[in-house]
Formats: C-alpha cells, structure tokens, sequence
C-alpha cells in the first residue's frame, strides 16, 4: 500500500470534506494565531508536522519569529527555527505557544510536561492555542469513513455500539496506545484539565464556528497563563 503523506490526509485530501475541514482550521489557525501575536514577537509550534502552519504562519506575518518542534521533523526551513525539546526555550520568551492537532496523541504524562512548558515559556500576556478533533456528534461519520477509505478497508476501528455512541456524545474508550489513532478522544476533558492550569479566553470551532461543537470537526481554545499567587 502506498504511504500516504500528511498532505494528502488533510489539505490536500482525495476527500472534498476532509480536504475542506483541514483547509478551513488551517485557515481558522493561521488568523487567529496571526492576530494575538505583537510585532516582531516569537511563535513556537508543538508538534510541527511538516510545517504548513509554519509557513502558512510565515507567509502571513514575515516580522515573526518561527520556532518548531517536532520528534521527526527535520530542520529543512530556513524560515524556522527547529529546537530538540521546549526545555530549550528561554523562560517568558514566547508570545505565542501553539499545539496544533497533536494533544489528541499525547500520554499524560507529555501533556502535564506540555503544560508545564507552556507555563515556564509564555510570556506573561502571552498566548497558548491549541486545537484537537472533535471525536463526537456530526463529524464522527466522515471522519471513520475518510479513515477506512485511506487505509483501502472496510473495517472500521469503531464497534456499530461505539458509533453510535460517538454520534450522540458519549463517550467511547480510548486505545492504549493514542499515537495513531483518534478513537475516543474527548476535547471536553482536554478543555478540563487545560482550565486547571491556565485561563480559557476563547474557545472557536471548525469549520462552522457559528453552529453548536457537535455539528464542526475541531475545537480551538485559546489560553492564558494564570496570574501567579
């Protein structure tokens, strides 16, 4: 079977819905993150994948400055700046921290340490958005069927009963293992557990930000460092 590449799975998708999702959060993020970022600041991206929000980012606002991480992303840009690990970044130095689709892969353990990342870089009146799938209500049906179609099966990784469930929000176990796989992910409990740690500004859905979260495919929050104590 031939290896289908991130952009053939999102912008650039066989599948006029998905390749409409992806263009739209592409869209969605680009402005958003655009907009909170002052002149001349800092944005570092977790989780880079091969840089379309990066360069799309770049292309957008060329006074920022770009830094990307990611385990298997090589640094072949010469637009941005690539770092091995977020420990490497200096305290409060960032404007804005971004994790883009990558949350939903995460075991505990790297989101507390994404957390606690996020904390130590943002500059106090700096911003951290992320955005995840959202694994429930209308856009469940498209996205098992985009997924079967990519992998050329009919067999889904959803029971029937999970389905449904999925389709009217309830919630659905996760695998063990989240590297590669959507099944189950909740973006309420991530908005939860991020609320712990850091103020929600601002929560946007995609692509139909005006109807309820069960009708788009991904959810967006936009966050703030809490005032020390």
């Amino acid at each position: 079977m031939r290896e289908i590449s991130f952009e053939e799975q999102t912008v650039n998708s066989a599948n006029p819905l998905a390749r409409f999702a992806h263009r739209s959060r592409m869209s969605t993020a680009t402005g958003l993150v655009s907009n909170l970022c002052r002149e001349r600041g800092t944005v570092v991206d977790f989780g880079v994948e091969p840089g379309l929000f990066l360069q799309s980012l770049g292309e957008a606002r060329p006074d920022v400055s770009l830094i990307g991480y990611d385990l298997s992303m090589p640094s072949t840009s010469s637009q941005v700046k690539y770092v091995e690990s977020l420990a490497t970044v200096a305290a409060r130095s960032v404007d804005v921290l971004t994790a883009f689709e990558v949350c939903e892969h995460l075991y505990d353990d790297e989101l507390d340490a994404l957390l606690a990342d996020a904390a130590r870089i943002l500059k106090p009146n700096g911003a951290f958005v992320i955005s995840v799938p959202i694994m429930y209500g209308l856009a469940i049906a498209p996205k098992v069927s985009n997924r079967m179609i990519r992998s050329r099966s009919l067999k889904s990784e959803y029971s029937p009963a999970e389905f449904l469930k999925a389709m009217v929000g309830i919630r659905v176990e996760r695998p063990a293992d989240p590297r590669d796989t959507h099944k189950g992910f909740d973006f309420r409990e991530l908005r939860d557990t991020v609320s712990q740690h850091f103020v929600i500004d601002e929560t946007h859905t995609s692509p139909v930000p005006q109807a309820p979260w069960w009708m788009s495919s991904q959810f967006f929050m936009t966050c703030r460092p809490k005032a020390k104590t």
